[in-house]
């Protein structure tokens, strides 16, 4: 008589976080994003998400979406364990905006437009209207280093105080992209009034240029200062050197 098949084994097969290739996903990975960063004129805007799909030894297929810059990096794997990923302190290629690419309101268009007219190869805008969650993605990593970030950048609203409020109700968020989800979370139930007292990149009503060094750098600060229309403007945010401009509409 012959005997009954086995039942299958209830036991976890063991996981490999190596590709058919036999490399992992670190080396993977971190080969993506260098392509990226060495290209920086096939990706004008930089990469805001990376989408790939591997084969592993065990013939699964994984298939993995990174949000972040370019400059992110994957950090050593443990215990077998997907690799998480890092903001690297110093990106290797700055990636400059069109004014057509920041899509800005109609205030801020003009203000950016009169500023290139005048420093035609100085300016360079590397900012300009942000969707919820690129905006909770550029404050993330800021988070990551200081908990208390938000509260000592922008100015005091019921939106600071709350984004501020989820922070520090969830000390175990602790990588960017759970603090980005959480941020995004919290503003996308803003309306847009809302939004623009926040963040006005968010309304597409401000851009961040470049720093400029020496005495042309001075003289972009005197020009920038005399933007029409212009609400508020700032050459540091959180310790930061980040040249800011906003504007009513």
């Amino acid at each position: 008589m012959a005997r009954p098949p086995k039942p299958p084994s209830r036991k976890t097969p063991a996981r490999s976080s190596r590709t058919a290739l036999g490399r992992t996903l670190a080396q993977e990975l971190s080969d993506v994003l260098r392509v990226v960063r060495e290209h920086p004129a096939a990706f004008p805007q930089a990469a805001d998400r990376t989408r790939i799909s591997l084969s592993l030894e065990s013939g699964a297929r994984l298939e993995l979406e990174v949000t972040g810059r370019p400059w992110t990096g994957p950090a050593a794997e443990e215990e077998g364990h997907v690799c998480l990923f890092h903001e690297l302190v110093e990106p290797t290629f700055e990636a400059f905006a069109s004014i057509d690419d920041l899509d800005l309101a109609a205030s801020a268009k003009t203000g950016a437009q009169n500023l290139q007219e005048q420093f035609p190869n100085d300016v360079k805008f590397t900012s300009g209207r942000r969707s919820i969650e690129r905006q909770a993605s550029a404050m993330a990593p800021n988070v990551v280093k200081n908990r208390k970030w938000i509260e000592q950048t922008y100015k005091a609203s019921p939106q600071r105080t709350a984004l501020q409020k989820w922070v520090d109700d969830h000390p175990t968020a602790t990588t960017a992209a759970a603090i980005a989800a959480g941020l995004e979370g919290v503003m996308k139930s803003w309306t847009e009034a809302q939004q623009r007292n926040f963040s006005r990149h968010i309304t597409g009503d401000a851009f961040d240029v470049q720093p400029v060094a020496g005495a042309q750098g001075e003289k972009i600060k005197q020009a920038i200062a005399k933007l029409p229309k212009l609400n508020w403007h700032t050459f540091q945010e959180g310790g930061l050197e980040i040249w800011h401009a906003q504007f009513d509409t």
